[in-house]
């Protein structure tokens, strides 16, 4: 999971853990907590040139997005009892947004097996210049949960996760050392999911989630965090990707 106005605020999903730097933590950090933030147009695609025929007729209007990202907002009301969740609108990331982040030590952390990077940040959430985000951040004393959706200003195209990476190292820097393991993703039609859990050493430390939904090679959605065992995390976080994903879609839960 976004330009931030103001003092920079960065959340964290590990409340002082030392693997801070999660994939899509860039995107939560730039939808900006305790800042405003102003809204953005889409962005414009540039169509093919036409042929001098074709050129004496007006210019066709772009197709509209098939998703609306900001509707994302709407499982602010899915958080559990106990958990304060604030949306917040869509941004476009800039420069700034990607290097000022805590993902820029998560990307320059070794990797074992080296081929797994892309089960750890998979490329439809690893953010570029000019990516739309939207999201919800909710926190309370039980844990932290961000959900975020996004739109590249480019396709991705979603790839199969490289075999051998049901265990993952990841080493190089305090911010970003411990064990990515894969888990079960929630089955949504017509969508790929992933699943992760993010662990440090040490049995007192709470894993962190990631869930993933690409739902088309712009659109994607991610859930993040941690929270407490008895809330079930992986059950609580796989449901708010489902409730996120229907929502970006347009579609009401029952």
């Amino acid at each position: 999971m976004v330009v931030v106005i103001g003092a920079s605020v960065m959340p964290r999903l590990d409340r002082g853990r030392r693997l801070s730097a999660k994939p899509g933590l860039v995107l939560a950090a730039a939808l900006g907590v305790g800042a405003t933030l102003a809204g953005c147009g889409a962005s414009t695609e540039v169509a093919p040139a036409a042929s001098p025929v074709a050129s004496q007729n007006p210019a066709a209007e772009p197709s509209p997005a098939p998703y609306d990202i900001s509707r994302v907002g709407a499982v602010a009301d899915d958080f559990p009892q106990g958990f304060t969740a604030q949306a917040h609108p869509a941004k476009t990331l800039g420069q700034s947004d990607i290097d000022g982040s805590a993902v820029a030590a998560f990307t320059d952390a070794r990797v074992d097996p080296s081929q797994c990077r892309s089960v750890v940040i998979p490329p439809n959430v690893d953010p570029t210049v000019g990516t739309e985000a939207a999201g919800v951040i909710g926190q309370g004393d039980q844990g932290n949960m961000y959900v975020v959706a996004l739109r590249s200003p480019n396709p991705v195209a979603v790839e199969a996760e490289p075999a051998g990476c049901d265990r993952i190292s990841l080493a190089g820097s305090p911010e970003a050392t411990g064990t990515v393991e894969r888990i079960p993703a929630p089955a949504i039609a017509g969508v790929t999911t992933t699943g992760v859990k993010l662990s440090v050493e040490g049995p007192e430390e709470d894993p962190d989630y990631l869930y993933t939904a690409a739902l088309d090679d712009r659109t994607s959605v991610v859930v993040m965090g941690s929270a407490d065992a008895q809330l079930d995390p992986q059950r609580l976080m796989s449901d708010l990707l489902i409730k996120a994903v229907s929502a970006v879609r347009g579609q009401q839960q029952s």
